[in-house]
Protein backbone atom coordinates (compact mmCIF):
# COMPACT_ATOMS: atom_id res chain seq x y z
CA UNK A 1 0.00 0.00 0.00
CA UNK A 2 1.34 3.30 -0.72
CA UNK A 3 0.96 5.94 2.03
CA UNK A 4 -0.61 8.48 -0.82
CA UNK A 5 -2.95 6.15 -1.26
CA UNK A 6 -6.68 7.66 -0.71
CA UNK A 7 -6.87 10.62 2.05
CA UNK A 8 -3.37 11.70 2.97
CA UNK A 9 -1.36 14.08 4.88
CA UNK A 10 2.34 14.81 2.55
CA UNK A 11 5.02 15.98 4.84
CA UNK A 12 7.73 18.09 3.84
CA UNK A 13 10.02 15.02 2.91
CA UNK A 14 7.48 14.30 -0.30
CA UNK A 15 8.72 16.85 -1.74
CA UNK A 16 12.25 18.92 0.08
CA UNK A 17 15.21 17.56 0.29
CA UNK A 18 15.81 16.55 3.66
CA UNK A 19 12.32 17.75 4.86
CA UNK A 20 10.57 16.07 8.06
CA UNK A 21 8.94 12.74 7.77
CA UNK A 22 5.45 12.59 8.30
CA UNK A 23 5.87 10.93 11.86
CA UNK A 24 8.10 13.98 12.74
CA UNK A 25 5.09 16.68 11.69
CA UNK A 26 3.02 18.09 14.46
CA UNK A 27 -0.52 17.16 15.19
CA UNK A 28 -1.96 20.59 16.09
CA UNK A 29 -2.42 21.50 11.84
CA UNK A 30 -4.45 18.06 11.88
CA UNK A 31 -6.83 18.97 14.69
CA UNK A 32 -9.43 22.00 14.96
CA UNK A 33 -11.89 24.30 13.52
CA UNK A 34 -11.81 23.89 9.73
CA UNK A 35 -13.65 25.73 6.83
CA UNK A 36 -15.03 23.32 3.81
CA UNK A 37 -15.28 26.01 0.69
CA UNK A 38 -16.46 24.99 -2.67
CA UNK A 39 -14.35 25.76 -5.69
CA UNK A 40 -16.48 26.32 -8.68
CA UNK A 41 -15.12 25.85 -12.21
CA UNK A 42 -12.27 23.87 -13.29
CA UNK A 43 -8.68 24.28 -14.32
CA UNK A 44 -6.22 26.47 -12.23
CA UNK A 45 -7.62 28.92 -9.22
CA UNK A 46 -5.38 31.95 -8.98
CA UNK A 47 -5.35 34.41 -5.32
CA UNK A 48 -8.26 36.70 -7.28
CA UNK A 49 -10.14 33.24 -7.97
CA UNK A 50 -9.98 32.16 -4.18
CA UNK A 51 -13.52 32.36 -2.69
CA UNK A 52 -13.75 34.84 -0.12
CA UNK A 53 -14.34 32.57 2.74
CA UNK A 54 -11.15 30.75 1.93
CA UNK A 55 -9.29 33.51 3.18
CA UNK A 56 -8.21 33.85 7.20
CA UNK A 57 -9.19 30.53 8.26
CA UNK A 58 -6.36 28.27 9.61
CA UNK A 59 -7.65 25.02 7.89
CA UNK A 60 -9.10 25.38 4.74
CA UNK A 61 -10.67 22.25 2.98
CA UNK A 62 -11.55 22.53 -0.92
CA UNK A 63 -14.28 20.76 -2.31
CA UNK A 64 -13.85 20.80 -6.54
CA UNK A 65 -14.73 17.53 -7.47
CA UNK A 66 -11.24 17.35 -8.37
CA UNK A 67 -11.91 19.44 -11.05
CA UNK A 68 -9.84 23.26 -9.86
CA UNK A 69 -6.57 23.45 -8.08
CA UNK A 70 -4.56 26.37 -6.74
CA UNK A 71 -2.01 27.98 -8.12
CA UNK A 72 1.05 28.76 -6.19
CA UNK A 73 0.63 32.68 -5.70
CA UNK A 74 -3.01 31.38 -4.09
CA UNK A 75 -1.07 28.83 -1.67
CA UNK A 76 0.58 32.25 -1.09
CA UNK A 77 -2.20 34.34 -0.60
CA UNK A 78 -3.66 31.27 2.15
CA UNK A 79 -0.63 31.47 4.12
CA UNK A 80 -0.35 35.05 4.34
CA UNK A 81 -3.94 35.07 5.87
CA UNK A 82 -2.78 32.53 8.24
CA UNK A 83 -3.74 29.33 7.03
CA UNK A 84 -1.72 26.24 8.78
CA UNK A 85 -3.54 23.34 6.51
CA UNK A 86 -4.82 23.44 3.31
CA UNK A 87 -6.58 20.12 1.65
CA UNK A 88 -8.43 18.86 -1.09
CA UNK A 89 -10.75 16.63 -2.50
CA UNK A 90 -8.47 15.98 -5.44
CA UNK A 91 -5.83 13.39 -5.33
CA UNK A 92 -3.04 16.17 -5.45
CA UNK A 93 -3.01 19.98 -4.91
CA UNK A 94 -1.37 20.28 -8.18
CA UNK A 95 -2.82 19.81 -11.65
CA UNK A 96 -2.18 15.78 -12.77
CA UNK A 97 0.45 16.62 -14.91
CA UNK A 98 2.86 19.26 -12.49
CA UNK A 99 5.94 17.49 -12.83
CA UNK A 100 7.62 20.05 -10.34
CA UNK A 101 4.72 20.31 -7.88
CA UNK A 102 4.43 23.79 -7.69
CA UNK A 103 1.39 24.26 -4.76
CA UNK A 104 3.47 21.34 -2.38
CA UNK A 105 6.41 22.95 -2.42
CA UNK A 106 4.84 26.12 -1.75
CA UNK A 107 3.06 24.84 0.89
CA UNK A 108 5.07 22.47 2.52
CA UNK A 109 8.57 24.77 2.58
CA UNK A 110 6.50 27.28 4.44
CA UNK A 111 5.02 24.87 7.10
CA UNK A 112 1.58 24.30 5.80
CA UNK A 113 0.26 21.10 6.54
CA UNK A 114 -1.76 19.34 3.30
CA UNK A 115 -4.49 17.06 3.10
CA UNK A 116 -5.07 15.17 -0.33
CA UNK A 117 -8.08 13.45 -1.25
CA UNK A 118 -10.71 13.68 1.20
CA UNK A 119 -13.98 12.61 0.31
CA UNK A 120 -15.92 15.84 0.57
CA UNK A 121 -18.91 15.21 -1.89
CA UNK A 122 -21.29 15.07 0.54
CA UNK A 123 -20.13 17.63 2.74
CA UNK A 124 -22.03 21.13 2.99
CA UNK A 125 -19.37 23.94 3.13
CA UNK A 126 -19.65 25.74 6.18
CA UNK A 127 -17.59 25.39 9.55
CA UNK A 128 -16.34 22.05 11.25
CA UNK A 129 -14.05 20.44 13.78
CA UNK A 130 -11.46 18.68 12.03
CA UNK A 131 -9.31 14.97 13.36
CA UNK A 132 -6.99 14.21 10.22
CA UNK A 133 -4.12 12.90 12.19
CA UNK A 134 -1.41 10.96 10.16
CA UNK A 135 0.43 8.12 11.36
CA UNK A 136 3.78 8.35 13.17
CA UNK A 137 5.55 6.93 10.25
CA UNK A 138 9.40 8.06 10.73
CA UNK A 139 10.61 7.36 7.30
CA UNK A 140 7.40 8.14 5.12
CA UNK A 141 6.64 11.06 3.16
CA UNK A 142 3.04 10.76 3.76
CA UNK A 143 0.73 9.07 5.81
CA UNK A 144 -3.31 7.80 5.04
CA UNK A 145 -6.01 9.55 7.55
CA UNK A 146 -8.90 8.95 8.61
CA UNK A 147 -10.38 12.45 8.09
CA UNK A 148 -13.53 13.49 10.39
CA UNK A 149 -15.50 16.65 10.13
CA UNK A 150 -17.79 17.36 13.24
CA UNK A 151 -20.34 19.83 12.39
CA UNK A 152 -20.03 23.22 14.17
CA UNK A 153 -23.71 24.35 15.59
CA UNK A 154 -24.09 27.96 17.23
Amino acid sequence: MSSHLGTHADAPSHVIPGGKPIGAMSLHPYLGPARVVELAGEGEIGPDGLPPRAIGVPRVLFRSKGKAFLSPLAAVRLIEKGAILVGTDAISIDPADAVDVPVHRTLLSRGVALLEGLLLAHVEPGDYGLVAVPLAFEELDASPVRAVLIRQTG
